[in-house]
């Protein structure tokens, strides 16, 4: 080898990675398996199981997390990390014909990662979600093979379907009990879960179903009516997560006046929802896209805005605080 051809390979393993991602010695590139976990969006899910976990112990008269809080909740978050992952993987895996046509960037219709790789990776993901699920005890164990049967039927057998929305929101609803799992209340009415749990995972699935029936044509011109009934059901998720107080009153556990529970839903409901309306008066793909990465961001404004409301306003800013690399990911990573 003379110097030239040394100088050269120099100059290319000093190189800067390439727009295509972060390049190791081995050829493995970073960056299409971070668009295929579509890895910012992860953070809502975790807003969730830390939500969740914070109501049960509010419920215990805890209100701050304790060292002896973390080990469980570390597990939880592993949890949704793998099951949510598994669904953002096996979406593309299922899609792939379909986006090889209308998104022929994304990393298995560009062929960047290979099929089969990609196949074996989401469903061990999907498998390792169950097995730190399962930290939680059985209810865990039972709720994390719930969401990968969801997170199945969605992908392969629902999406086309008018049921998709729905079972994208029942995802949620389960995480969020997920996150409730780790504490077995006495005073439960179903599995475990008290009616105000009940609430506010049902609210937060409602809104859910009606993001995803809001974003179910957006990488092509949308039907305004289709829009407009996504947003009602949105809409309809605030009502339910606004309920959850009531019950919740005569206890005494609330940290707001109940009165001011209900304007704080509607404040919130209003800023969330502006970009969705507007895209109803103008559903070209690019203004219905921005009202669908605004209202999946805004799942950590309204975890922090539960946990404002039963716990320690410390732990509404750490649930908050998810939303920073949410952001900060979301420069290089597509959020849809």
């Amino acid at each position: 080898m003379n110097s030239n051809d040394r100088s050269e390979k120099t100059s290319e393993s000093l190189a800067p990675p390439t727009p295509n991602g972060t390049q190791t010695s081995s050829g493995f590139k970073l960056h299409p398996w971070m668009q295929l976990l579509r890895i910012g969006n992860v953070f809502t899910a975790f807003a969730n199981i830390l939500m969740g976990y914070l109501v049960v112990l509010s419920d215990a008269g805890i209100l701050t997390l304790r060292i002896r809080d973390a080990w469980p909740l570390a597990g939880l978050l592993a949890a949704t990390f793998c099951l949510y992952s598994s669904g953002m993987v096996l979406n593309d895996v299922f899609d792939i014909e379909q986006d090889k046509k209308q998104r022929s960037n994304r990393p298995l219709a560009a062929g960047v990662i290979p099929l089969r790789v990609a196949v074996w990776f989401g469903m061990g993901l999907m498998l390792a979600g169950i097995l730190f699920a399962s930290t939680a005890g059985m209810r865990g164990c039972l709720l994390g093979s719930a969401i990968a049967v969801s997170v199945l039927l969605y992908n392969r057998v629902l999406k086309k379907t008018p049921l998709a929305p729905l079972m994208m929101g029942m995802c949620r609803t389960l995480n969020v009990l997920l996150g409730m799992s780790y504490v077995v209340s006495d005073k439960a009415i179903f599995c475990g879960f008290e009616k105000h749990h009940l609430f506010i995972a049902g609210g937060i699935g409602v809104f859910v179903t009606g993001l995803t029936w809001f974003a179910r044509t957006e990488a092509r011109t949308s039907n305004r009516w289709l829009l407009s009934f996504g947003v009602a059901i949105m809409a309809l998720g605030f009502v339910c997560l606004s309920s959850f107080p009531t019950e919740l009153a005569p206890s005494g556990r609330l940290q707001l006046k109940p009165d001011s529970t209900g304007l704080l839903f509607g404040v919130l409901a209003i800023l969330i929802l502006y970009r969705a309306v507007a895209a109803i008066f103008d559903p070209r793909p690019e203004r219905v896209q921005v009202g669908v990465v605004h209202c999946l961001r805004s799942l950590i404004f309204l975890d922090a805005c539960v946990v404002a409301i039963v716990s320690d306003s410390s732990m509404a800013v750490l649930t908050i605080a998810l939303l920073l690399p949410m952001l900060t990911i979301s420069k290089w990573i597509r959020a849809t």
